[in-house]
């Protein structure tokens, strides 16, 4: 597979990205590859847990890429072979790219020097649907929610 543009991260920066290159130049092949089958709206999660009760009402829909002429693949890049401009896929082999852009997004930092942060109901705030589905049950099964961070996500989550 080839294409001008290769976006690795299909979340919010990654979409952003893709549109903002597919909208400048019309005639570019733009391709995003991400790993999940549907992407969440980040800035969105913390209100799955009460606003919206539900995950699904917090999914970027595809047609937002597929729609401008952006190719999607759902996959995982293994390798970044970057003197050859290409990587490596998990199930669809190789593409080769023109340009790359990096748009991994962020992962949550456990604080492990905090006693405790391993035991069971302790959870941080992934991007992650099923993940999510699994993390609101036990928040819905809690008689009490502790909330470790004041940052815009864990305000968020405390409201």
């Amino acid at each position: 597979m080839e294409t001008d543009v290769l976006v690795i991260g299909g979340s919010a920066g990654g979409i952003l990205a893709a549109l903002s290159v597919k909208k400048t130049y019309k005639d570019k092949k733009v391709t995003v590859i991400r790993m999940a089958e549907r992407v969440m709206v980040p800035c969105g999660i913390p209100y799955i847990f009460g606003t919206l009760k539900d995950t699904s009402k917090n999914v970027i829909p595809d047609s937002m890429l597929t729609n401008a002429g952006v190719e999607l693949v759902i996959d995982e890049v293994v390798s970044i072979d970057r003197p050859n401009k290409k990587v490596s896929t998990r199930k669809n082999g190789d593409i080769s790219y023109k340009k790359l852009i990096l748009a991994t997004g962020s992962l949550p930092i456990v604080p492990t020097f905090i006693p405790g942060y391993d035991l069971d109901n302790v959870f941080t705030i992934k991007k992650d649907e099923e993940y999510l589905k699994f993390v609101q049950q036990k928040i819905n099964e809690a008689e009490d929610v502790v909330v470790v961070g004041g940052g815009f996500i864990g305000v968020e989550m405390a409201e």
